[in-house]
């Protein structure tokens, strides 16, 4: 065979294979999602009462309220108390990290907060504390048993809800006092 063939086949060979990448792996990738998606659907974890949905993503689902939560509140996540003012840049820092593929996280309303809280069912006791937290249990354990919402109480404080009673508090903005946000995201 001459150098010519031979350069021929090998560039033949070359074209080939880069066709054959260029054309499948949109269609490889497309199959990889759909098993993922799958598998998430097939592999969901409920609560008792079939209210909320573990995702498998770290994201809890409401279906009474249509809302999606963070399975984990930022003190799990962080290790670190929040104020208020360190709690609305840490949902940011959620948003553009893009948490479990969404960026339209938000602070949650003391109605939302609220919605979270049944006294007839026990998660954990707070982190530290002997706080009793009284949400659905299929939420991550041993996190903050206070959250803070988006709601301000004028200049210098804001709400948020204590889930030993389900009572709302206003604290002062700075302070860190075993706070933590759970952030949510309100679905279509």
């Amino acid at each position: 065979m001459s150098r010519i063939s031979k350069l021929f086949y090998k560039l033949f060979f070359i074209v080939g294979l880069l066709s054959i990448a260029f054309f499948q792996s949109p269609l490889i990738s497309e199959a990889k999602a759909e098993t993922t998606e799958k598998d998430i659907r097939q592999n969901s974890i409920t609560s008792k009462d079939k209210r909320f949905i573990d995702n498998g993503d770290e994201t809890i689902t409401d279906t009474k309220t249509n809302l999606m939560w963070m399975k984990q509140d930022s003190y799990l996540r962080s290790g670190h108390w929040l104020h208020w003012f360190e709690s609305i840049k840490y949902v940011k820092k959620l948003n553009e990290e893009q948490f479990a593929n969404y960026m339209d996280w938000e602070m949650p309303s003391i109605e939302e907060l609220k919605s979270l809280y049944e006294p007839g069912k026990f998660n954990s006791s707070q982190n530290g504390r002997e706080m009793k937290i009284y949400i659905d249990p299929i939420f991550a354990k041993n996190g903050s048993g206070g959250h803070w919402s988006g709601e301000k109480n004028g200049m210098h404080s804001a709400f948020g809800v204590i889930y030993n009673n389900g009572s709302v508090f206003s604290h002062p903005k700075k302070s860190r006092a075993r706070k933590a946000v759970r952030a949510v995201r309100r679905l279509p």
